[in-house]
This record gives C-alpha cells, structure tokens and sequence, in this order.
C-alpha cells in the first residue's frame, strides 16, 4: 500500500496540469518499480533508473499545489494636503479730525481714537462760555448733587462712559442745577448730546487743556504744559467728573498740576465743562 498526501488544489487553471503530471510519475514509478522485482535482465537495470531520472527532471518543473503562493505587498500612498489661510488686515478709517481741530458743535476736538466703535472715536470740549453763546466768560461753578444718594451706573471712570454717567445722574438725582444737568442741557450748532465727562475722559481733558502732549491713554496723569487758549483764564480751576466716588464724594481734577481727587458732592463747588462724543 502507499500513502498519498493531498491538499487543497488552487483554483486557477494550471492546476489540471499538476494532478496529470503527478499521477504519470506515481504510475511509471509503480510499473519500474513492478519490473525491477521481476526482471533480472542487464536491461531492466539500465532501463528503470532512466524513467525514475525522468521523472525526478519533471518532477521539479512543476509547481508543487501544496506551496503558498507569493504575495506581493504594496506600499499604500499618503497624500499630504496644505491649507493656506489667508492673513485678516485690519484697515483703519482715516481721521477726520485731529486733536485741536474746531469740532462740528462749536467745540475743539480734545481726543481721537480710531481704533474705537463708530460714534465714540472724536472727543470734543464745548467752547469757553458755552453758557453764553461762546463769549469766553468764566465756566459755571457747582455741586456734584445727592450727597448721602448713591447713584446706581454712574461709578464708570474710563473713556466713553461719562455719557452714562450723566444720564444716570440726571435720572437718579432730583438736585437742580447740578454739574451734570448743566452738561446735559447744554446745546450748540443743533447738537445736544453733551455730557459731563468721566474721569478719564476728563483726564484727556487735562492734557489738551494744558497742551501738554503727553501719551493718550488712563495711565498716564495729566502734568505739566502750557495752557490752551480756550482754557487759559482757568487752569488754576477744579473740574467735576461723572464719576461718583461712594454716597457722599465724586471724582474731579485739578487742572494746572492734574492732580485726580475726590471731593464732597454738596459742599464742594467746582468747574463744569460739557464735552461729547461722535
């Protein structure tokens, strides 16, 4: 008996071709092999190892159906994409004033700021003796209002907040002829949207008012200088803010050091200078 190995056969059409050629070299091998036992002629000997050569010489150039194909691998391709994002540029509105220009209500522009909101980059001081069609008399002199009253919002100091301030104190205080009523009330070329301003709004003030040419800006305190033509006959004067302090004082500067206090809103009477923004 012999024992035959089979495995799974490929699917592919050479297949047929193997089994074929496999099955000529088992049957010559079991007829040589028959032959060689029976058979003592020379010619048998010489014979026999001549078909089993054959066979060993086809044998090899058949593909065993056994083996495992090769297989061949392919790299897989990464594409690379680039995003290219465009720079943002900020473009800046060219000033339509400059710090010192007369101003649409009959004022000076006294601070510019471009890089602010529409409607709050021009700051402008209503002209000496804006009480009196511009006739550079003296500016008014009064209380702060509502000493023991606090005024709900009206506590802002910076830049662009003095105009509600103001509309703060008007509406939460009931004191006549106040700082900042008198701001309030006041107009000029149909402009009425004037206000008293904040502390730091005032603080620019200081600077024109003293020409003073310092750095725009809260951190840096109004000193030194000349006076301004438009203020000349009160830079020894202290000025009134919007802003209020706590129940019984409000902030104000002294224009002719710039020195920034407090100070009683009743008993106190100061300066006042509208000024607006647009």
């Amino acid at each position: 008996m012999f024992a035959i190995d089979v495995c799974s056969l490929p699917a592919t059409g050479g297949s047929k071709f193997v089994v074929v050629a496999g099955l000529f070299v088992l049957v010559a091998g079991l007829i040589v092999a028959r032959w060689v036992r029976q058979s003592a002629s020379r010619m048998s000997v010489v014979v026999a190892p001549l078909v089993l050569l054959g066979g060993l010489v086809l044998a090899p150039s058949v593909t065993d159906p056994c083996s495992t194909a090769p297989t061949t691998t392919i790299a897989p391709t990464t594409t690379t994409t680039t995003t290219t994002i465009a720079p943002t540029t900020t473009t800046l509105v060219p000033a339509l004033y400059s710090v010192g220009d007369p101003g649409p209500g009959g004022g000076t522009i006294f601070y510019v700021d471009m890089t602010r909101a529409e409607g709050s980059r021009y700051f402008e001081v209503a002209c000496l003796g804006w009480q009196n069609s511009c006739d550079d008399s003296p500016d008014p002199l009064t209380g702060w209002g509502c000493s023991g009253t606090a005024i709900d919002g009206a506590d802002e100091t910076a830049i662009g907040t003095g105009e509600l301030n103001t509309a703060q104190i008007v509406n939460g205080c009931a004191d006549v002829g106040i700082a900042a009523k008198l701001a309030d009330g006041y107009s000029n070329n149909d402009f009425d949207d004037w206000f008293l301003p904040s502390k730091d709004e005032l603080n620019e003030l200081c600077k024109y008012a003293l020409s003073t040419g310092q750095e725009a800006g809260s951190a840096t305190i109004c000193s030194g200088g000349t006076p301004s033509s438009d203020f000349s006959n009160v830079t020894t004067a202290n000025y009134w803010s919007s802003s209020e302090y706590d129940l019984f004082k409000a902030s104000y500067q002294y224009v002719g050091t710039g020195i920034q206090f407090r100070a009683s809103k009743n008993d106190s009477t100061l300066y006042v200078r509208p000024v607006r923004a647009f």
